[in-house]
């Protein structure tokens, strides 16, 4: 759930990053999100070794970076939300992660019909 939820969260940065030009902070506060939300992606899909997805999702980590943000033409900026919001996309919903295990209490063994 709470991958669902990363992920969301930058889609609708980058659609608001996409549409709306901001100057300043709200501006580095986008490009954090998506930054920040592609780096979540990179290291969920290292865990699961889908390494093809920790590529795919280099161009939005890096050019969404705000501490050396890239300085580019209008068309070729549309041209990188759009890849992004498309990874996004499917990562939502080809890139599920790795269930982890939960470890056996021992409040949870089941009656066996003897005392401690």
């Amino acid at each position: 759930m709470y991958s669902i939820i990363v992920k969301s969260i930058s889609l609708a940065a980058l659609v608001l990053a996409a549409f709306v030009t901001l100057r300043g902070s709200p501006q580095i506060l986008l490009q954090l999100l998506v930054c920040g939300g592609a780096l979540f992606v990179m290291m969920e899909a290292a865990r699961n070794r889908k390494y093809l997805w920790v590529a795919g999702f280099a161009l939005p980590f890096l050019c969404f970076n705000p501490v050396f943000p890239l300085v580019l033409s209008r068309p070729a900026w549309l041209a990188i939300v759009l890849l992004s919001a498309l990874a996004f996309l499917g990562s939502l919903r080809y890139l599920r992660p790795k269930p982890i295990m939960s470890l056996v209490s021992i409040t949870d063994l089941p009656a066996r019909g003897e005392s401690l």
